[in-house]
């Protein structure tokens, strides 16, 4: 029970950043707003990771894991999913990549030898059926290219999220975490634009508040992660979409339509069915 619920205070932390990465990102590039959360979400973590790392061992396997983790997370995955929304709509890049549940409650077999449930397995299909009722009206004119990314960054961030299993049994959640931040934030130094970095907005919305997000949301996910499986909490981080319609009708005064309220209540019995193992 307690790693449902820091799974779904992760997807609403992660649903509330959207809100402000979308405030922060309104004049400047996605590279650079994501540099801005990045950096401040390494911030946050770095007082904790401090505290932490001298009675912390990592040998070359755990380190290797660890940037692999962070590439196939933070840089192969998130570029995808931003090559995907350049090449269709969000109608279809966000129900394709939304997917990753179901691979990685698919792929956890294979990986850990994990035996799943019926309800583990049908709790992460209705969360794909959830957020493509809300988002996929199959409207607007795409290119296959886009489905293709999007994808491949739900395949590249289940297989990012199956790492954390193995991080979090042999490293505190909070190295875990900075260290993944950490690489990530390098990566995107070489792609930030350079005259963006002092924009306001930017450093306001994308940095401070997406970054703190970014560091609860990460922070309880891994939490739940080290408590019980990805595969066990995957589905209801995985709800952030839903509740990124639900905080936009409620902060945006954006209308609830059939489509919102039908997505709400299959979330609903997602949950409902984890509960049940």
């Amino acid at each position: 029970m307690i790693e449902i619920l820091l799974s779904l205070i992760a997807a609403i932390c992660w649903a509330l950043n959207g809100i402000a990465y979308r405030k922060g990102v309104a004049e400047v590039s996605a590279f650079t707003a994501n540099f801005h959360r990045t950096l401040f979400a390494t911030l946050f973590f770095l007082p904790l990771a401090l505290f932490d790392l001298p009675k912390t061992e990592i040998d070359f396997n755990t380190a290797f894991v660890l940037v692999i983790s962070a590439i196939l997370s933070f840089y192969i995955g998130d570029l995808s999913y931003f090559a995907a929304l350049k090449r269709s709509p969000v109608s279809v890049a966000l129900p394709a990549s939304s997917t990753y549940p179901v691979y990685v409650v698919l792929l956890s077999t294979v990986v850990y030898g994990a035996k799943i449930q019926l309800n583990t397995f049908l709790s992460a299909f209705l969360v794909f059926i959830a957020v493509y009722v809300i988002y996929g009206s199959g409207k607007g004119k795409f290119r296959s290219s886009g489905l293709f990314f999007a994808l491949l960054a739900a395949f590249s961030w289940s297989l990012a999220i199956l790492t954390l299993d193995f991080l979090t049994d042999r490293l505190p959640v909070s190295v875990v975490a900075f260290t993944r931040m950490l690489l990530c934030l390098i990566l995107l130094s070489f792609t930030v634009k350079r005259d963006e970095i002092k924009r306001r907005d930017s450093l306001i919305y994308a940095g401070i508040f997406g970054g703190f997000l970014s560091f609860a949301g990460i922070a309880v996910f891994l939490t739940a992660i080290k408590v019980s499986s990805s595969w066990n909490v995957v589905q209801p981080s995985a709800t952030s979409p839903v509740f990124s319609a639900i905080l936009g009708s409620i902060l945006l005064k954006e209308r609830i339509d059939f489509r919102m309220a039908a997505g709400i209540g299959i979330i609903v019995i997602s949950i409902l069915l984890l509960l049940l193992q």
